[in-house]
């Protein structure tokens, strides 16, 4: 048996960043004719332009504002990124000489990075502050538990009789068996419909209690019972002020990366098999081994995926949807539910001859 404490830290990774975002602090007003002309409320009798106000009403007019006007998203590779991984692993391997080796290994871990790969950052901003998206890596697996065995079963093994012997002893038993904590899980899908932010992007929602994990079965109004990972309700859509991009606390939601802590796996993969001997080939060495494998041996339901997002269209109601909750079935129907398992149990015959 052995136990360590593994510690990485990761400097200068690679990210990737967006050169044609607005940039903050954003310019309070700019001239631009050409919205002027277009009849843009957000402008005065001489083409000065409120540029935040124009780009939070979603007016479509991103491109005047940007540092390199008549292209889209710019990317750039940056070496920026950070991370740290931290953890306790255990180890153990054993023969017992009773038929039965095992060996089983443990890790209690904490993974941390402000962006695990150069294009999953946030579309929020990418180039504000990369200290916002600090958070436990998408890669993170806070404790995984993983046992594989092979036993030996001791049944007829020794029988006088060859019939008996040969066709029912001898037989092995292998598995793997593998336990593990969920992915980290965002919440996507924050957004009132007709909003931007005061650089022309997304935003994320507000907590409003604890985000945790809490499971329960709730009577959905389309499918009936069904598992839930968390109460949505504890999430809300932002306040409008939330939306300037003015650096104080809560700009573009106060939600950070990666919250959740999505389903776990309880997964037992068996096989049985035994080789026959066969007395051919003139004194040569033949087997004839026969395999029966079954993957998700217990069939049991092993959730994959949860609905995280929030119904911000005003269309449902007439109304702007700032400060609303992302729970309920009138606006957020199905949300903090499962909406995905593993695959089911799979089972297949192999036989392989050797000579």
């Amino acid at each position: 048996m052995s136990v360590a404490y593994v510690g990485t830290a990761g400097r200068h990774l690679d990210t990737n960043r967006n050169m044609n975002q607005i940039p903050i602090p954003v310019a309070p007003t700019m001239n631009v004719p050409a919205l002027l002309q277009a009849g843009n409320t957000n402008c005065d009798a001489n083409a000065n332009c409120n540029v935040q106000a124009d780009l939070m009403a979603n007016s479509g007019d991103t491109d005047y504002f940007r540092p390199y006007q008549g292209f889209g998203n710019i990317r750039q590779k940056q070496f920026t990124g950070v991370s740290s991984y931290n953890a306790l692993q255990a180890n153990f391997r054993h023969t017992t000489g009773y038929g039965l080796t095992l060996q089983g290994a443990y890790t209690w871990s904490h993974m941390i990075d402000n962006s695990t790969t150069a294009y999953n950052m946030s579309t929020v901003d990418e180039n504000y502050d990369m200290r916002r998206w600090k958070a436990t890596a998408d890669l993170n697996r806070t404790q995984v538990l993983s046992v594989n065995y092979i036993y030996n079963l001791p049944f007829f093994k020794h029988s006088p009789h060859s019939y008996v012997r040969q066709s029912v002893g001898g037989w092995q038993v292998s598995g793997i068996t593998a336990l593990m904590t969920g992915p980290p899980t965002g919440f996507y899908g924050c957004g009132v419909k007709g909003f931007n932010t005061g650089i022309g992007g997304s935003y994320d929602c507000n907590p409003v209690g604890p985000l945790k994990i809490s499971k329960s079965i709730y009577n959905d109004p389309t499918y009936g019972p069904i598992t839930r990972w968390f109460d949505p309700s504890t999430v809300a859509e932002p306040n409008q002020s939330q939306l300037l991009a003015n650096g104080e606390p809560g700009m573009f939601g106060y939600l950070s990366r990666n919250p959740l802590t999505g389903p776990g796996r309880n997964n037992w993969d068996l096989a049985l098999f035994k080789d026959f001997a066969f007395p051919w080939f003139n004194g040569e060495h033949s087997t004839l081994q026969f395999r029966l494998e079954t993957f998700n041996t217990f069939n049991h339901t092993q959730w994959e995926y949860v609905n995280t997002g929030c119904n911000g269209n005003p269309n449902l109601d007439k109304s702007p949807a700032f400060g609303r909750s992302c729970g309920g079935d009138t606006y957020n129907a199905g949300n903090g539910e499962v909406n995905s398992a593993w695959n089911p149990r799979n089972v297949q015959l192999g036989m392989k001859f050797l000579f």
